[in-house]
């Protein structure tokens, strides 16, 4: 009988298995757990339950589920999974884990300490009379989802679907959001129980009601089961012929979510009846229909393909732009399926397009030849670009971004021949007098970058270069991404010639010259030696106090860009200056000293970040982008304060859960949560009823208790596994 890795390792002994696991990756380690005995899985379990990186979290979670809902896998023994779970709630210091990811994980802590987070009172207001308190409910239980039993879950499905009928618009999206989510964790039988809710609707006398049912089922299409789903296709279709065309338009919207999931023959059925919407008076159905079209060609016979493309071209003389483009869109979407002869017809029909005199139309067309281009012959496809290439001088400036944006898709398909055929072309748009014209072009030479001979790139580089000093922001921003592009595969003379320019071009009269120098150094900072940096940290550190603020902005894009690189003492040193910029006059300013604490922040002290915490309690009632930019810096500064600094939050950051920007009551939420997650803090935070007005401050309110329990019950877990622990060292002696 043959021997496998495992059974040459059971003789071994824990503490042996262990340090051989432990040079293993995550999916070897993954491998051995299920193929191994137990001595393997708890050798297995010990070293995936002491790594702490993001990476490791999702198996984590999946390991320690198995082992709470098969309890056999470890011979039912309850010390040892709470000792799990103890170890598994450490995880929840992560900073890199999102709200969801955290949700999760408690949840299933919640499973292992029979802990259920309680969400009456938040389902309780879906009744309420203000529409926005509906809504905030609705959005608090869309978020809550991954910290829901799919028993809970089951129970709000039915009040959940009753808002669908709710005028306000905003609610009826916010309870299709809610279902939208809620179905993945919903039982089959669940599922389909909604499913059939959701198609009485259908005939319902009020079209708001029947719009809203067709909605619902393209939501949540995707995660029934094609039994399910096949019978309601009838009553669906039946729709396409409803008197109201924003129900026919959702009807199409709907058989387009389901093609995917439906059998090969039953899409087939489909062809005649939407097909027949073509000719609808209303062009957004027509536009639906062609959308529908383009999912169901997939599934054809060439022949029926070929019938139906004649249908589909018919439309590019259609009155509507939106219809032609879709007509477009549609043509690409069958392009792989067709015949050579076919596609070669489609082809000219495609390039008659593009000097269309509608210029959606011709953006269209262009976003056509970047799709067919992977399947043509060399020759048409060189005939085809020649083409592409005159719309460069087409007098609508959309249309000559969209061709350099169809010239940037189409490049990883062309061969080096054809891309040195508007090389120059390209670079010429560099000084077009449209600004979306000069950044596409930029764009399309980041992509090209790569491939380019080190020749061209050194004499490119001057070309780029002068955009940093374009008047236009986002030009310059693309012109250093373009540079950044190129930095790694510049020789390295040109690379020190680069640097040099920048360093010696910082105190420049001109601000324009001393931002592109910024710029310059931002996009070859990760491409340099710690040691080159250094040489320049003082004089771009300097900038932060130049007179003009898109100079300053630049240096602290220029730090952000060296602050990975830079060693830890370097570092420090930035603080000061850094942190004296959170008063100043511009609130971007003051966002960008934030964004570049946070990215330092694992390397500060502990002591020095303390320092900041009043200054960043000050910044939280600044404007909302700074508010936002001092959550996420706190959020990063989390795991390095003490639990004292950490308590001095608590209040002014629950004060930003009602803040009139959504952004800033999110960025609360999760860094409350973060802290609640922590079992060393011991934080519970309570809202007064008055004060629970926005989805955030509900789900923050909700999870504070739950969480609490959480740690309590853990806590006697722990205290009433030692007397066990101790009688077992007694018994080894």
């Amino acid at each position: 009988m043959t021997n496998t890795l495992t059974d040459f390792f059971s003789p071994l002994p824990p503490e042996v298995l262990v340090r051989i696991y432990f040079h293993l990756g995550l999916k070897d380690l993954l491998s051995a757990w299920h193929t191994g005995g137990k001595a393997q899985q708890r050798a297995v379990e010990t070293v995936l339950f002491a790594k702490n990186e993001f990476e490791f979290y999702s198996s984590q979670i999946k390991i320690l589920t198995l082992l709470a809902n098969a309890r056999s896998i470890c011979n039912g023994d309850e010390n040892y999974l709470h000792t799990l779970a103890k170890k598994f709630a450490e995880k929840m210091k992560n900073p890199q884990l999102n709200l969801s990811e955290r949700l999760r994980g408690l949840k299933l802590l919640g499973n292992i300490w029979h802990v259920s987070l309680e969400i009456t009172q938040i389902v309780s207001k879906l009744n309420d009379q203000d529409p926005k308190d509906c809504q905030a409910a609705l959005n608090c239980l869309t978020n809550l989802i991954p910290a829901l039993e799919k028993e809970t879950l089951a129970t709000i499905v039915e009040p959940v679907i009753n808002k669908l009928n709710s005028k306000p618009f905003f609610v009826h999206q916010a309870a299709l959001t809610c279902l939208a989510a809620m179905a993945p964790a919903l039982e089959k039988k669940t599922r389909a129980t909604l499913a059939g809710f959701v198609a009485n609707k259908l005939n319902d006398q009020d079209w708001y009601i029947r719009y809203g049912a067709l909605r619902c089922l393209a939501t949540i299409a995707s995660v029934l089961e094609k039994k399910t789903l096949t019978t309601f296709t009838g009553p669906v279709i039946n729709k396409l012929n409803d008197s109201n065309s924003h129900v026919r338009e959702a009807a199409l919207d709907c058989l387009t979510a389901m093609i995917p999931i439906l059998a090969k023959e039953i899409r087939a059925t489909f062809i005649e009846p939407v097909s027949n919407k073509l000719s609808d008076q209303e062009w957004g159905v027509r536009k639906a229909a062609l959308n529908c079209l383009a999912f169901i060609a997939s599934a054809l016979e060439k022949e029926t393909l070929i019938t139906l493309v004649e249908s589909v071209t018919n439309k590019l003389n259609d009155p509507h732009s939106d219809v032609r483009q879709a007509v477009l869109n549609c043509i690409t979407t069958m392009i792989p399926a067709l015949e050579k002869k076919t596609l070669t017809t489609l082809v000219e029909l495609i390039k008659n397009k593009l000097n269309n005199k509608d210029w959606g139309v011709s953006k269209a067309a262009l976003n056509c030849v970047a799709a067919i281009a992977p399947i043509l012959e060399k020759e048409t496809l060189k005939m085809l670009v020649k083409s592409v290439i005159n719309k460069l001088n087409d007098p609508n400036w959309y249309v000559r971004e969209a061709t350099l944006d169809c010239l940037t898709a189409m490049i990883p398909t062309l061969t080096k021949e054809i891309r040195a055929t508007f090389i120059e072309p390209v670079i010429n748009q560099l000084n077009n007098e449209d600004w979306g014209v000069r950044k596409a072009a930029l764009n399309c030479l980041a992509v090209m970058a790569p491939a380019f001979e080190k020749e061209l790139l050194t004499t490119l580089i001057e070309s780029v270069t002068n955009k940093l000093n374009d008047q236009k922001g986002d030009i310059r921003k693309a012109a250093r991404t373009c540079l950044a592009a190129m930095a790694p595969i510049l020789e390295k003379e040109t690379l020190v010639t680069l640097v040099e320019w920048g360093k010696n071009n910082l105190n420049n009269l001109d601000w324009k010259v001393r931002e592109a120098a910024l710029r310059s150094l931002a996009a070859t900072a990760p491409t340099l030696e710690k040691e080159t940096l250094a040489t320049f940290v003082e004089s771009v550190t300097n900038k932060l106090n130049d007179p003009n603020w898109d100079v300053r902005e630049a240096a602290f894009d220029c730090l952000a860009a060296m602050i990975p690189t830079l060693a830890k003492e370097m570092l420090r040193t930035l603080v000061e200056p850094i942190t004296n910029k959170l008063d100043d006059q511009n609130g971007n300013m003051r966002k960008a000293a934030l964004t570049c604490l946070a990215a330092m922040a694992p390397a500060l002290m502990k002591e020095r970040l303390a320092m900041l915490v009043e200054s960043f309690k000050n910044s939280l009632n600044q404007d909302w982008q700074v508010s936002e930019a001092t959550l996420t810096c706190l959020a990063a500064m989390a795991p390095i304060l003490e639990k004292e600094n950490l308590t001095t939050l608590v209040e002014p950051v629950t004060n930003k859960l009602n803040d009139k920007k959504q952004d800033v009551r999110r960025a609360a939420c999760h860094f409350l949560v973060f802290l609640l997650a922590n079992p060393d803090n011991e934080l519970k935070i309570e809202i007064d009823s008055v004060s629970l007005n926005t989805s955030e401050a509900l789900l923050t309110h909700a999870v504070s208790g739950w969480i609490n329990q959480i740690h309590q019950i853990s806590i006697q877990a722990e205290v009433a596994m030692q007397p066990e622990q101790e009688n077992l060292q007694m018994n080894r002696f």
